[in-house]
This record gives C-alpha cells, structure tokens and sequence, in this order.
C-alpha cells in the first residue's frame, strides 16, 4: 500500500513539474500588514473549573468534592484579564514567475507558567500558490498554522473557541490544497508541537515505608503529555479531505489518522490457555518496556450556510486519540492475541456543535455542544485484576471521569466599528463517572456537575 501511495505521488508531481517551475526571474515585490487587536476579558464562575491561561481558557467544571454534604469546589469566582492580545504580520503580493508566495507570522500573549504573560509565537507558515495550472489551483501551506479539522469554528466570543465539542489545534505541517472549480481536495502531514499526544509515564524514588521505618524505592505510573510518542513513533500525522462550496453553501468531509509510539512499563505476560484465552501474569516484574503502536483513525463532517447577516454551521466528529486536538479523549492498553503481546486501544469519542449568528451591528450568536465517549474499539488489559484505570491514559486538560458533556453559549455583541462589546453566557455540564471502569473503559453510574459562566469581552481590532 505505501509503494502504491509513494508511486502516485510522484506521478502527480511529475505531472505538475513544468507548471511549478518559474518562467523567468521576474519578480514582485511584497507588501506587509501589520494585525492584531487588544483583548480584554471579564470572567465569573459558579464553580472551581479546569481552565488554562488564568482561567480564560475554560475547559470542563471540576468534579465536586463533598464533605458533610457540601461541595467545596462551588465557589463562585472573578477574574479581569487582557492576557489575549495578539499582534502578527501579513506578508503578501510577493511573486516570482509563476508563483505567489504569502507569509503569516502571528504571536500572542499567554501564561506558559505562574501569572506572567508570555508572548508566545502562534502562527508562522508560508502559502505558496500556484493558480496557473492547467487544472485548478494548488496551495501549498509549510509551517505551523490551524489543523483542517479545527479551522471552521462556532460562533463564539470565548478564547476556548468551543473546545472540547470542536477540535483545537495549530500544528507544524505540509499541507497541499488543490482546488478545481467548487471542489478542494486538501491532503498533507502534521507534527505535534503546542498540542500534544498523551501518554504513560513512570518515575521511580524513594518513599518511606512505615512498617520497616525506612526508605525503599518506589515506582509512580501517571499520564503526561509528550512529543516524544510521536518523535520516536517515525509515522507523521496524516490528514486527507475534500471540501464543496457553491454560493452560500460550503461542505466538508475528511478523515485524521494519527499513530504513535508509547512507551509503557508493564508486567511479563504469558498465554496460558489459548482456547479459554487465560492469561498469567508476572506482578511483580514491571521493567519490562512495551514499545506497541497505536493506531488511530478520526472521520469528520462539517456544514455551513451563509445568507445575508446569517449564518449557520455544523459539525461532528468521531474522534480516535483525539486529545492533541484537545478533545476528551485518549488511549488505553489492550492484548493482541494474534501476536501474543500487549499493545494500545484508542478511546472513541463523538463531539459535535451546532452554532449560528446573526447581525453585523448588533449580533446574536450561540453554540450548542455535545460530547461523548463511547469506550475504546478493543478490551482493555486489566493487569491489577480490579480496575482499569491503571491501563487507560486520557487527556490531562480536566477531569479523567468525565464521560459526557454539554454547552449552551448565547452572546450578545455590539460592534462599533473595529470596537467590539460582547457578553456571553456559558453553561457546561459535565457528567463524571463513578466506581469502577468496564472493559470498554466506562463508567456505568456517575453524577452531574455544572458550572455557569458569565463573560464579556472587549476588543480593539487594528
């Protein structure tokens, strides 16, 4: 299949050659933009929440903690920040030959760490066009700019842009769009830079033993988030699509497949009985380094209809490990009787938004989202016989019992020129799950947890 793929490839290349080639050395010179604005927010929550940048960017409610039948993370709070502000520089008009080339380079605030603002880079890629062939356009994107699954966000106002219900990522990528009358087919590769994969990690110290009063070295399993799993996993992000837009109307349709590399400890297995499919393992001996693969394959719908003030869009996902797009989602650990080893099992999840708005003074806009996981598409390798939680890795962005989730967010804006006022009202619900995971890695009772969100915002565009 790759030798079938790697022979199309250069045969289209081959094919567009004489047309990439630039007639000449005449060139154009460019022009740059200087963009941005000044973004200032208002925050209030009625409950603790997971949230990144001093709470601006909200993810999930935290789940309760009772005591005396009270819950001490419903406690209302306040924030004023303008840590958003962004500022970046529109490189266009450059040409040479046959081609144009455009630059975007765009940096904004953000608190990597503690309550600093740090200007981070956001976007930085070069579009390279060629709108002279024989057949359609061809666009070429290098450098880090939006994933084609995250790019058509809901009308909101919040810096969350309706995560964890729509994709969020920017990552480093070739990204190819050919575009032929109202058809685009759009295919390339991505690296995980900003938004990573997660993953099990182990570290080992010494912890004190009461019962012999003395220290003894002791090993610690967590989920981290690491590029490392796709470093050492060789295999690119791939990302293959087709879009449709004739007047007002514009579809997409596409598929993300995503494979990485894992390192995780774990216990000698050996087959016992391949007709029952009894397993023993060794508890004891964890030094054991399983480098299995994962595989994960993510289809997604998007629709949008624009008519006048008004416009409307959709989308849905199935997602397979599909926490670098900063969905709830993740990964466990399953046994592959084929081969008589341990190897990894991505957790399926849906997530879906539907959002409008309408206006251009004065605007009305709101989503509504949606989440679920639906379990992992393999058995889970359950190793502590008891629970799977210790086989199971899931985003470390909020709560990893979370297993459904809900958002309604209505705004009012008034835009006054390049002034924008907007308020916005976020309720999100999530459902946290109790007890013990099941082979599919859920929950079969658990408990909702809300949290109502009161934002408004303030943005100078220029």
């Amino acid at each position: 299949m790759k030798k079938i793929l790697f022979s199309l490839l250069l045969a289209a290349l081959s094919s567009m050659g004489p047309a990439l080639v630039c007639s000449g050395q005449d060139e154009t010179p460019s022009k740059v933009r200087l963009y941005g604005f000044i973004r200032n927010y208002l925050v209030y929550d009625s409950h603790e929440v997971n949230a990144g940048t001093q709470d601006l960017y909200f993810y999930m409610p935290k789940d309760r903690k009772m005591e005396y039948g009270v819950d001490l993370n419903a406690v209302p709070s306040f924030r004023m920040l303008a840590l958003t502000s962004r500022l970046g520089l529109d490189i266009s008009g450059y040409r040479i030959g046959n081609t144009r080339v455009r630059g975007i380079i765009e940096g904004d605030f953000y608190c990597m760490s503690g309550s600093t603002a740090a200007f981070r880079l956001r976007q930085a890629y070069a579009g390279i066009l060629w709108d002279n062939l024989v057949l359609g356009d061809l666009l070429l994107n290098v450098g880090q700019t939006w994933h084609p699954m995250a790019v058509d966000m809901p009308h909101v106002t919040n810096l969350e842009t309706g995560a964890p219900f729509n994709p969020f990522n920017r990552s480093p990528q070739i990204m190819a769009h050919w575009t032929v009358g109202n058809f685009t087919w759009t295919g390339g590769i991505l690296y995980p830079m900003q938004y990573l994969p997660v993953g099990p990690s182990s570290t080992t110290g010494p912890a004190w033993n009461g019962l012999q009063e003395k220290y003894e070295p002791t090993t610690t399993y967590a989920t981290v988030k690491s590029a490392d799993f796709a470093k050492y996993g060789l295999i690119p992000e791939v990302y293959l699509g087709m879009s449709y837009q004739r007047g007002g109307f514009m579809g997409k349709a596409g598929v993300n497949l995503f494979s990485i590399k894992p390192g995780w400890e774990a216990p000698d297995v050996r087959v016992l009985d391949e007709s029952t499919r009894e397993l023993s393992f060794d508890y004891g001996n964890r030094s054991v380094l399983r480098r299995g693969r994962l595989f994960a394959v993510s289809p997604f719908v998007f629709l949008q209809f624009t008519s006048g003030s008004f416009q409307v869009r959709a989308k849905s996902i199935l997602a397979q490990a599909g926490e670098h797009m900063n969905l709830l989602s993740g990964y466990g650990a399953t046994f592959n009787w084929k081969r008589q080893a341990l190897t990894y099992t991505p957790m399926q999840d849906w997530a879906s938004f539907l959002s409008f708005q309408v206006g251009r003074k004065f605007q009305f806009m709101t989503m509504l989202g949606y989440m679920q996981q639906l379990g992992t598409t393999k058995s889970l390798f359950n190793y502590e016989m008891s629970d799977y939680r210790n086989s199971i890795w899931l985003n470390t962005a909020a709560d990893s019992h979370i297993q459904r989730a809900f958002r309604a967010t209505p705004t009012i804006a008034y835009n006054l020129g390049k002034l924008t006022f907007a308020i916005e009202y976020n309720c999100t619900g999530a459902w946290f799950g109790e007890g013990l995971r099941n082979i599919g890695g859920l929950y079969t009772t658990g408990h909702w947890v809300l949290n109502h969100r009161v934002e408004q915002m303030v943005k100078f565009s220029f």
